[in-house]
């Protein structure tokens, strides 16, 4: 009987030691990558950059009568290297037809996930 026991203590002692190891490696992994910012706050305190517009397709969905399209784009920021993104946004209808493949926009964009991007406004 007392060995069942310590059999006992001795896995549920394990059990911890790996539970630990595995709240210890977790929070690692999320303090080591950065906050992912919210679409807001990209827009708030994004980083300004102009785009191109590459390629606009509307994904068929409409949000508050809006249409939502998928934009594909070369970011151009002031520094650094050039980027490609691509988003799925729902514009106004005004800023709808203005882009096309070539039209200039500003966006703002999370430097710490740059394929993460707001489109402002047509240039």
């Amino acid at each position: 009987m007392e060995l069942i026991a310590i059999q006992i203590v001795g896995i549920l002692e394990g059990a911890i030691v790996i539970m630990m190891l595995l709240a210890a490696w977790r929070l690692v992994k999320m303090l080591g990558r950065p906050r992912k910012m919210t679409l807001q706050e990209i827009e708030k305190n994004g980083t300004l950059a102009e785009a191109i517009v590459l390629d606009v397709n509307e994904t068929g969905m409409i949000i508050n009568d809006l249409p939502q399209v998928k934009l594909q784009m070369q970011v151009l920021p002031e520094k650094g290297r050039n980027f490609v993104a691509e988003v799925k946004q729902v514009l106004p209808n005004s800023l709808k037809t203005l882009l096309h493949s070539g039209s200039k926009i500003m966006v703002k964009y999370d430097p710490g996930n740059p394929r993460e991007v707001v489109v402002l406004r047509a240039l």
